[in-house]
This record gives structure tokens, sequence and C-alpha cells, in this order.
């Protein structure tokens, strides 16, 4: 990676974690950590890791890959190496008992290592064979996370940044007040909306040309999730799944706050999201993306150029 290249991972990476949503911190936590208390251990863990930049369907595809009969994967977002001594936050994700939580810690002192048997100890109980985490911002920390999880498999989803800066505009819109859901008005800044967008897409471009690595656009997993999912299962090195059953796969996702932000994925995939920034962006907001993103937009294949 040139130094170039580098500077400007960094200071999106920075922008991207003093923002407006204190969920970044988690982040920004794991990498202060690595500065202090970098681990010595990597871990041989066949992981397969899903991130990108929040709103770009990281959910629904969670959702796909978890119908694999060999894959578990957890319905809570969870980054692999963020929170993990948090008691209550792994018993929500994983369902563990507060003694198995403790009997981990006891026995790992390391968190890579802790890391690692948290997540074999979820496989071993959903009886499955690979595990697959979710969580946008593993996005953010994707270098690290292949440092420590060499053998990972890293799945990106990326939206058109125009849909996905639209509805990060509006985001989120419930959140629980004394245990009821309770819908809220959210007008987050577009500039700041847009650079969330290219700040991820920044965090996954080094890796473009590594076998572990893939990027699954939105829209063609919408329009057309069995080619989408065949491609995903073939990088994973595992089956196609039959038709029917990868398309019910709204109907094991239970409507609860696991999915507060995410209601979606309980029903069937649908399209009318795609290209709403057409209604959504008045003409100051559509030159500022294009000033700011127009060129990513054109290199990742959504527009051939900026007369949009």
């Amino acid at each position: 990676m040139s130094r170039r290249l580098r500077q400007h991972r960094i200071i999106d990476a920075l922008i991207y974690i003093i923002s407006r949503n204190t969920m970044t911190l988690d982040a920004f936590r794991f990498k202060s950590w690595l500065l202090t208390k970098k681990s010595k251990n990597t871990s041989d863990l066949d992981l397969i890791v899903i991130g990108g930049c929040p709103r770009s369907g990281t959910t629904l595809a969670r959702a796909l890959i978890s119908m694999h009969p060999e894959i578990a994967s957890p319905k809570k977002e969870y980054n692999a190496l963020v929170i993990i001594k948090k008691e209550d936050f792994l018993k929500d994700v994983f369902d563990f008992s507060t003694e198995e939580i403790r009997t981990l810690k006891t026995k790992y002192k390391d968190n890579v290592l802790l890391a690692e048997n948290i997540l074999k100890l979820y496989m071993k109980k959903e009886g499955k064979q690979l595990i697959a985490v979710k969580h946008p911002y593993n996005i953010l920390i994707i270098d690290e996370l292949f440092h420590y999880f060499p053998n990972m498999r890293f799945i990106h989803v990326i939206r058109d940044g125009r849909d996905t800066s639209c509805s990060i505009r509006t985001h989120p819109k419930r959140k629980i007040i004394n245990g009821e859901v309770v819908p809220i008005k959210t007008n987050n800044p577009f500039s700041w909306c847009i650079r969330r967008w290219t700040s991820c897409i920044n965090q996954g471009w080094n890796w473009r040309k590594s076998n572990k690595y893939i990027e699954v656009k939105y829209e063609a997993l919408v329009n057309d999730p069995i080619d989408s999912m065949e491609k995903v299962f073939k990088f994973l090195g595992l089956e196609m799944i039959p038709k029917d059953k990868l398309l019910n796969f709204y109907k094991y996702e239970n409507q609860d706050e696991k999915h507060l932000q995410n209601i979606e994925v309980g029903q069937p995939i649908y399209k009318k999201t795609i290209g709403r920034w057409k209604k959504d962006m008045n003409a100051k907001e559509k030159e500022m993306f294009k000033k700011m993103a127009g060129e990513m937009l054109i290199k990742l294949g959504y527009e051939d150029d900026h007369n949009w």
C-alpha cells in the first residue's frame, strides 16, 4: 500500500470514527487497543466476516448466508474482536450463560484466543462447521481482522453511495424507550453521510485483488439473489442451497430488538429502495455527491460519467 493511500485511509477512518454515531467508538477502542496491547497470537479459524457501510444490505447478506446448513450466524451484529469481554453483550448475541462466559475469560486471557474460542463454542452449540459474523464496522478494521484471522474470508456488501447516503440521513428511525419501540426522526448532515460511504469503500479497496475478499453489490443481491448467492457460496467453497430455502430466509428472522433498525429482513426481498436517490436528493446534494464521491461511483460501475 502506498504512503498516500495509507494516509488517505487513516484520515477517512478518523473522520468516520469522530462521527455522530457512538457505535463507531467500538472500532476506535479496538484500534487503540492494538497500539497498546498487540496480541502475539493469530487464529486459524475459517471465519466468515460480513461488513460494509451501514444501510448497504449487510443484514440481508447475513440472513441469506445463514440459510446454508453448514454456517452458524448470530442474528445480532457482532464484531469478531470488539466488545468480547462484555458479558451482557455475549449473552445477548450468543445466548451464553454467565458460567460459560466466565470460564472462557478465565481460560483465555489473550483477546484473539478469547475471540476465537467464543466463536468455536457458538459453532459447537449450533452444530455447524463454519461461522459468519456480521457488523457494518468490520470494514473499518479489515486490515487488523486479516492480520489476526489470516484464514478469514471477507464479504464486503456495497450499495450505490447515493442510495446509501439517503438512507443514512434518516437513520436510525426507531429506538427502545422504557421497553417500547418508539419511532424517531433523524436528519444527519448529508456531507457526513457521503463521507461514511466513501470511508468504508476506501477501507476495502486494498483487498480487491485478494482471493479471500469478495464484493457483493446490494442491487445484484436484490435483483438476482440466486445468482449472487451462488457466487458467494462458491467463494466460500460451499455448494449452493435450494432456491426455495434461500428465498424463504425471512421466515427465520425474528422480529424483535435484534432487528430494531432492520425490520425489512423479516420480509421477502423487495426492490423499492433501489434508486431512491432520484427523488430524495435535490440538485445541490447531487453536486455535493459528485464532488465528494463521483469518481468512486464511476470506479464501482454505478455510472459511466458525472452526467447523471
